[in-house]
């Protein structure tokens, strides 16, 4: 800027003009800088968020499946069980009819229900929930 030879005369300060009022370019660039790393991280924390909630729909999508080997591992033991009842059963019946003093086996009085004549527990039970003489793992 050329200083007029009028204000340096008179010995008037000299006039400085005022600051632009739009930012520099560094402080601009700055700025960008600042902004795209913010939006990377942002995206980087979007794609982390997104593969979190492909694992947990994936376990949720699981979650039937183990619930159901859960019930069967837990059913089997049971199932187990009542098979060695309803044989302890038989054979106990089977020992009682030998035990009854001389009497035919047709004119015997029943004292329990045979178990031929009701349907099979076991077979039911085992149909219901889906095992149909399978074993369970």
């Amino acid at each position: 800027m050329e200083l007029d030879r009028s204000t340096i005369e008179s010995g008037s300060p000299p006039v400085i003009p005022p600051a632009p009022k739009w930012q520099s370019s560094a402080a601009s660039v700055f700025s960008w800088h600042q902004q795209r790393e913010r939006q990377e991280e942002l995206e980087q924390e979007l794609a982390k968020t997104r593969e979190e909630l492909q694992a947990m729909q994936a376990l949720l999508d699981d979650l039937p499946a183990l619930f159901e080997d859960k019930f069967r591992e837990r059913l089997q033991p049971m199932l187990e069980q009542q098979q060695r009842l309803l044989e302890d059963n038989a054979d106990l019946r089977h020992h009682l009819l030998q035990l009854q003093p001389g009497s035919e086996p047709s004119r015997q009085r029943v004292l329990m229900p045979r178990q031929e004549d009701r349907p099979r527990m076991r077979q039911a039970l085992l149909h219901a929930f889906g095992f149909n003489g399978k074993r369970a793992a």
